[in-house]
C-alpha cells in the first residue's frame, strides 16, 4: 500500500532518520577513536623524525609488490571462492558474475564497513533471487569454515615449529578445532530427535547448513587455505623491505594469529589490532617504531588498493548497494 505523503509523518521521519544515522556516526567515531588510541599508545616515546627515518630506509618496491600481490592473491581468491560458495548451497554463480560483487564489497569496506559486509548480500538477492537472510548465514557458514583452516594451520604451526608463539599458546588452536568440528557434527549427522535443536535445525534460512557435506567444508577448506598461505609469504617479504627480517618458517607459523586477530570486528579494517600484532609477534626482530611503521604502512596500502574497484560495474553496484541501504533506512523510518 502506498504512504501518502502528509505533513502529520515529516515530524516522524525527521526525527527517526537523524536519530539512525547519528547512532551510526557515533559507532563510527568510537570505533575510529579505538584504533587511534592504540596507534598513540604503540608510538608512545616514538618521534616523527624516527618514522620518518624508518620509511626512507625501506625498500618501496619490494614492499609495493608484496603489498600488490597480497591484495591481488586475497581478492582473486576469494572471488573464485564466494562464487564457489554460492553454487554449493544456492544457484550456480560464475567467477566472473561475482567479480563486480566482490570489488564492489572491497570499495565499500574502505568507505564504509557495513554497506561492505552487505554487498554479497545484496548481489545474490538482487541478481540471483537468494534471500537475504539466507545469503547472511551462508557468509556465516564461511565464517566457520576460515576459523577452522586459522585453527587448523595453527595446530601445524605448534607442531611443526617449536619456537613459535602459538607452541606456548597450542590449547587455543586445539580448542577452536574441536568446537568447530563439533558444531560441524552436529549439522552433518541430520535432522536431530530433540525438538529445541530441531528448531534450530530446521530455520530455513540455515539452508547451506544443512545441505552442506563434509565433502562441501573440504573444498572449501583446499580453497581458503592457500589464500590464507600467501599472506604469510608477502607478510615475509613486507617485513623483509623495511629491514626486519625474520625466518619464513617463523613468519608462516604466527600467521594463523595474525589473521584470527586482525579479522576480528574491534576496528575499522583491523587498523590499530594489526599494528599490535605485528609488534607482539616479531619484537624480538625489530624495533616496536619499525614494526609499527610497518603495520600502518600496509593498512594504508590496502585502503589505497581498494579504492580503484568503485571505478566501472563495481562502482555502479557499490551505488546500488547504498542506495539499497538508504532505502531500507527510509522504509524501517516510516513504519
Amino acid at each position: 500500500m502506498r504512504l501518502e505523503h502528509t505533513p502529520e509523518k515529516e515530524p516522524l521521519l525527521a526525527g527517526k532518520l537523524p536519530a539512525s544515522r547519528c547512532k551510526k556516526w557515533i559507532q563510527n567515531i568510537l570505533a575510529y577513536a579505538l584504533a587511534l588510541g592504540i596507534i598513540v599508545y604503540l608510538a608512545r616515546g616514538t618521534s616523527l623524525g624516527e618514522f620518518i627515518v624508518i620509511l626512507r630506509h625501506a625498500n618501496p618496491w619490494w614492499f609495493l609488490l608484496a603489498c600488490t600481490g597480497s591484495f591481488a592473491f586475497w581478492f582473486l581468491g576469494e572471488t573464485y571462492l564466494f562464487a564457489k560458495l554460492f553454487s554449493y548451497f544456492h544457484v550456480r554463480t560464475t567467477f566472473r558474475e561475482m567479480l563486480p560483487a566482490n570489488a564492489a564489497q572491497y570499495f565499500l569496506q574502505a568507505i564504509n564497513q557495513v554497506a561492505g559486509g552487505a554487498a554479497l548480500v545484496f548481489f545474490m538477492r538482487r541478481r540471483k533471487g537468494v534471500p537475504i537472510f539466507s545469503s547472511g548465514a551462508t557468509m556465516v557458514f564461511l565464517g566457520l569454515v576460515d576459523v577452522l583452516v586459522m585453527a587448523l594451520m595453527g595446530v601445524l604451526a605448534a607442531i611443526l615449529v617449536p619456537g613459535s608463539l602459538l607452541r606456548a599458546a597450542w590449547y587455543y588452536p586445539v580448542a577452536i578445532t574441536a568446537g568447530i568440528c563439533l558444531i560441524a557434527a552436529f549439522w552433518l549427522r541430520g535432522r536431530p530427535s530433540s525438538r529445541p535443536l530441531r528448531w534450530i535445525y530446521e530455520r530455513p534460512s540455515l539452508l547451506s547448513f544443512r545441505q552442506a557435506r563434509l565433502s562441501h567444508w573440504m573444498r572449501l577448506m583446499l580453497i581458503r587455505a592457500p589464500i590464507f598461505a600467501a599472506q604469510g609469504f608477502m607478510l615475509y617479504y613486507q617485513l623483509a623491505s623495511f629491514g626486519v627480517h625474520v625466518p619464513l618458517v617463523q613468519v608462516l607459523a604466527f600467521e594463523p594469529a595474525e589473521l584470527f586477530l586482525s579479522a576480528l570486528p574491534i576496528t575499522p579494517a583491523g587498523l590499530g589490532i594489526l599494528q599490535a600484532v605485528l609488534i607482539l609477534g616479531f619484537h624480538s626482530y625489530g624495533s616496536r617504531a619499525t614494526l609499527l611503521t610497518v603495520g600502518l604502512a600496509i593498512s594504508t596500502m590496502g585502503i589505497v588498493m581498494r579504492l580503484p574497484l568503485g571505478i566501472g560495474a563495481a562502482g555502479t553496484f557499490a551505488r546500488e548497494v547504498t542506495r539499497a541501504q538508504k532505502s531500507h533506512a527510509l522504509a524501517a523510518a516510516e513504519s
